[in-house]
């Protein structure tokens, strides 16, 4: 597997993001409850752009009810792939932990390079 800058690993979750938004509008929401995963990219993507997101912003953006998302938070944070500074609620500034930055670096570059190979597949 080919190492992949920041940008580009970047790049790809926003891409993932945005087509997570877009099936949405395709088929029924309730279809793609992937809460955490959704949560993990986010935050992904905020680290990329030198951004800190509290859970109240991760719910905004993935149209998650606030409730929902803190259940989750709670869970990542305990999973040790979340680290809040505060009290553990919604209003905490939120960041991936290492060990969570380098699992999706390694999905992420790993997506990229299928992708890519697909493409090329498909131009011979």
């Amino acid at each position: 597997m080919l190492k992949r800058s920041g940008d580009q690993l970047g790049q790809a979750a926003r891409a993932i993001l945005a087509n997570r938004q877009l099936r949405q509008t395709i088929l029924p929401a309730e279809l793609f409850g992937e809460w955490p995963w959704g949560a993990l990219l986010t935050l992904f993507v905020a680290d990329a752009e030198g951004r800190r997101l509290t859970g109240h912003m991760i719910a905004e953006q993935l149209a998650c009810p606030k409730p929902v998302m803190a259940r989750w938070i709670q869970h990542l944070s305990t999973t040790g792939l979340v680290v809040g500074d505060g009290t553990g609620d919604l209003n905490d500034l939120l960041t991936l932990s290492p060990r969570a930055i380098s699992a999706l670096e390694t999905y992420l570059a790993a997506t990229v390079e299928t992708a890519e190979m697909v493409l090329r597949q498909q131009t011979l």
